[in-house]
């Protein structure tokens, strides 16, 4: 905790002052060409919405992103180790549900309709290998069940719902706070409120309505308050990011150590693996470059 304690008061000390604790030579945000309007990353996989809801997939060979065939409002990626592949998921403008097929190298309708979908590591030996969420434009919940080659449908109604590390979290309408219990097969209400929420394998963080931050603290079973003034949090295996709203528009590394960048970011993902990626006000893509 004393730890947590201070990198958070060394985030709030760079937060205002906009020191960078690297040259940008060390690290720092590099432009990579192209236009979207969202990016998700995975352990090996990286994919990108464009400004025409067109669907593009980056090439490590070349850098680039590549066009490929289909149209989508919202992709999802993950749930690769060492065993298995990402997953890539999506959702269509219409809210079809779409699964990347690596043989196809396109992705294929899958029956149902979400507003949003999720994608992280699951359990092997069982029918959720990955896990795959997805909410729709009633506040339904559905898991995807890989034996059953279908979505069903989980009691309850969530209007945001994040996983990673194998565990799965979601906010209501009403910004409530809840958990998926595996052994229960139900969700379970957390005190608090929240209006994000983003899940690693070891951190659980929040963002409410006035921009305070919070990381979930397990031995207390409630979310503790970490910082303020942040814009978006993202939460994955390369760490734990915030995007501060006002100038200099601050991306901080929030629990490896503490790293700020003047370029302004409107969002931010975060891989398992694939690396920290983000998108500025003008669309622009840009990916972090560690020394």
């Amino acid at each position: 905790m004393a730890c947590n304690r201070l990198v958070a008061t060394l985030y709030l000390v760079l937060a205002g002052c906009a020191v960078l604790v690297a040259p940008a030579s060390a690290q720092h945000f590099k432009q990579v060409n192209g236009s979207l309007t969202q990016v998700a990353a995975g352990r090996t996989e990286v994919f990108g919405i464009g400004l025409a809801n067109q669907i593009y997939r980056y090439s490590p060979g070349t850098k680039a992103f590549v066009l490929i065939p289909g149209s989508l409002a919202q992709v999802a990626v993950g749930g690769g180790s060492l065993s298995q592949k990402d997953e890539i998921w999506g959702v269509g403008t219409s809210g079809q549900i779409l699964h990347f097929s690596f043989g196809f190298k396109a992705f294929v309708q899958v029956p149902g309709s979400l507003a949003h979908i999720v994608v992280g590591e699951g359990r092997t030996g069982t029918c959720h290998y990955y896990e795959v969420w997805g909410v729709d434009a009633s506040d339904n919940i559905f898991r995807y069940d890989y034996c059953a080659k279908l979505f069903k449908q989980i009691p309850g109604s969530l209007s945001v719902i994040a996983t990673g590390g194998g565990s799965v979290w979601g906010l209501n309408g009403s910004a409530q706070i809840y958990y998926y219990d595996f052994n229960a097969a139900s969700f379970a209400q957390i005190p608090g409120s929240l209006q994000q929420i983003a899940v690693s394998g070891n951190a659980v963080w929040g963002l409410d309505g006035s921009g305070n931050l919070y990381q979930y603290e397990i031995r207390l079973g409630q979310f503790v308050n970490w910082s303020f003034g942040i814009a978006q949090v993202a939460a994955g295996g390369d760490g734990s990011w915030a995007i501060s709203p006002s100038p200099p528009y601050v991306v901080s590394f929030i629990d490896v150590g503490t790293f700020t960048d003047s370029v302004s970011m409107s969002q931010i993902a975060v891989g398992y693996g694939a690396g920290v990626w983000a998108i500025d006000s003008s669309n622009r893509v840009y990916t972090f470059v560690r020394p």
